[in-house]
């Protein structure tokens, strides 16, 4: 991101592994309080009394302010220290955290879905900042695969939300749900604290304040834009996989929301190996070049949703779960180093919040639209044929992204 950065050593022993780590931590936490909800949806629908689509929107208020905020968070990171930035955010997120809590016992929906956007907008500074101080403190020739670590932090995120989500639900109640991993990330950020006084290197990007015109630049870079919408599309059904699995597994093979929300653990999780592993494969195998990865990320994606529609069976269905949880979050570990790479580094942080932006659209309306399409067919098949026809999509999008020409 910057010429100090480019000259830095790679053996991590400055403490830039440590800063990455302790981001990863928080950004975890972060994204189990974003997640938790769908693990117990069925609890939350019968205590609100309210019914599929209005419960999918106490998940999508949440990826909807974090699409809204997402470039101005960017543009701010750009001009702002961002560790103290990441400070205020982690505050604000218990904040959320508590608010949600008061909002769910005292049985008021409309500001429970407040109490989701303020947590989403907290959130958006938690995985920006982890993305913009993790591409300052790497060079090119490992950057992907640092920004693929730091990127496991969402599956982590909602594989720890979606396994621990009920089981949170049982000891404490559900309403405690929305609190509980707000005030862990709290905790959780005097370890970024440690890290980043340890760390030699700046944890602030050193680049120029970008100026108006570079800002509109970016904004206009068609290049960006088609990676934001790759991002957009995996993201989205990602998303609907991630929200709408748990139902269907206790409605198509009785499961109960414990050992359901297992086995839906498993489609995030593996996303752990599979977005690292995708910033590797790029850096090791293919010579920083990005459009392979994600070409075959869509390609083996589709057929496997296919399958994941048309089996009947629990084992043969959570093992294609898995496959499928692998494909999708490939191109993830890619996207936001390939944005930042195919813009001015002055505006690293805002290419970055824009393929963010659209990723959390992606995400936002997908649940929403899957929703509405369940509620009109009362079948899972419309939500099956929403994430190959965007799979699907992706295949012919990404075959025509460019390669970034960073050296």
């Amino acid at each position: 991101m910057s010429e100090h950065a480019s000259v830095r050593p790679n053996d991590g022993s400055d403490g830039r592994a440590g800063v990455v780590v302790a981001m990863w931590l928080l950004t975890t936490i972060g994204y189990a309080y974003i997640i938790v909800p769908t693990s117990v949806l069925p609890v939350i629908q019968e205590s609100l009394l309210i019914g599929p689509l209005a419960a999918s929107v106490i998940l999508s208020i949440t990826l909807a302010a974090q699409s809204i905020s997402n470039v101005p968070v960017g543009a701010l990171l750009d001009r702002m220290d961002n560790l103290h930035v990441l400070g205020w955010a982690t505050v604000g997120l218990v904040i959320a955290g508590l608010w949600g809590w008061y909002a769910a016992a005292s049985g008021d929906y409309w500001s429970l879905l407040g109490s989701r956007g303020l947590g989403g907008v907290v959130t958006v500074v938690m995985w920006t900042v982890g993305v913009n101080v993790t591409t300052g403190l790497y060079q090119f020739d490992r950057r992907a695969t640092a920004i693929g670590f730091f990127t496991t932090s969402a599956p982590a995120g909602f594989a720890l939300g979606q396994f621990t989500g009920p089981v949170v639900a049982n000891s404490f109640g559900w309403e405690s749900t929305f609190a509980f991993y707000s005030i862990v990330a709290g905790a959780t950020f005097g370890f970024v604290v440690i890290a980043s006084a340890r760390c030699s290197s700046p944890t602030t990007p050193e680049t120029p304040v970008p100026t108006l015109d570079e800002v509109r630049a970016v904004l206009g870079n068609d290049s960006v834009w088609l990676i934001a919408i790759l991002a957009g599309i995996s993201f989205s059904a990602f998303f609907v996989l991630t929200n709408w699995m748990p139902s269907y597994l206790v409605d198509e093979y009785g499961l109960s929301l414990i050992h359901s929300g297992f086995f839906v653990a498993l489609f995030p999780a593996v996303g752990i190996a599979s977005r690292w592993g995708g910033g590797f494969i790029s850096d090791a195998w293919f010579a920083g070049r990005r459009r392979p990865v994600v070409f075959w990320s869509f390609l083996i994606s589709t057929p496997t949703f296919v399958v994941l529609a048309v089996v009947r069976e629990p084992f043969t269905t959570v093992l294609t779960l898995c496959l499928a949880g692998i494909s999708i979050q490939l191109g993830i570990g890619v996207f936001f180093a390939y944005a930042r790479e195919v813009a001015d580094a002055s505006v690293s942080a805002t290419a970055v919040s824009i393929t963010s932006a659209v990723a959390v659209a992606g995400a936002t309306v997908g649940p929403v639209i899957t929703g509405a399409l369940f509620e009109l067919s009362g079948t899972y098949a419309s939500v099956f044929v929403y994430v190959i026809l965007l799979s699907a999509a992706g295949v012919a999008l990404s075959y025509k992204a460019p390669e970034p020409s960073v050296a």
